[in-house]
């Protein structure tokens, strides 16, 4: 994928290497593809994100990062991601219907930032009766996203003390649409917003 990002970019690279004295940026990006650990079981199809341990992508002196599958059919591999740091802790659930890794991974997490979708959306856009199409569209939807039904008691199984929705489907950050997050969620909730900024630990 970096490789076809430079290939795109080639002539603006090309010209700020030469013309601007700009440094190559195959010298400056280390890319590492995730691998995941030994003895993870995975059928692509029928089993995309089998129970797991959450596993070790990086770690230096301020953060730790670990990740997880999540369940985002037809998409694989689709993680989630946990940063941690002396400050505190920040999951990131990717794309992923009700997970038990992502779970296992945010547990007690400070902040679990979440993907959601409104079910009375999905109606609105795609109203019944439903011809095929319509209907495996709907059907992805709601079975590969979480709802917002169900996302707070995957915040309250994590006992997350915050949960930002994020991703939102549709795109209204109206609190009153997400409202029904908080139910079975004992924490904070927080509609995510462009350019929202919270904090942890010291930064709060």
């Amino acid at each position: 994928m970096t490789e076809a990002i430079y290939s795109a970019f080639a002539t603006d690279i090309n010209d700020n290497i030469r013309d601007s004295q700009k440094p190559d940026p195959r010298t400056l990006v280390h890319v590492e593809d995730i691998r995941l650990p030994a003895g993870v079981a995975v059928d692509e199809n029928s089993n995309p994100a089998p129970q797991m341990q959450p596993f070790l992508v990086y770690q230096d002196d301020k953060v730790k990062v670990t990740a997880t599958l999540v369940n985002h059919p037809p998409v694989y591999p689709s993680f989630a991601y946990r940063f941690d740091t002396a400050d505190g802790s920040i999951v990131f659930s990717g794309d992923t219907s009700p997970s038990a890794n992502l779970i296992r991974l945010a547990e007690n997490a400070d902040i679990l930032v979440h993907e959601v979708i409104d079910t009375g959306w999905v109606d609105e856009l795609l109203p019944k009766p439903r011809n095929a199409a319509q209907a495996a569209k709907a059907h992805h939807l709601l079975y590969s996203h979480t709802t917002v039904e169900d996302v707070g008691a995957v915040a309250e199984a994590a006992n997350a003390k915050t949960l930002v929705l994020s991703h939102l489907a549709p795109a209204d950050g109206s609190p009153a649409r997400w409202s029904k997050a908080q139910h079975g969620f004992s924490g904070r909730l927080v509609v995510g917003q462009d350019l929202m900024w919270i904090g942890i630990g010291s930064s709060r």
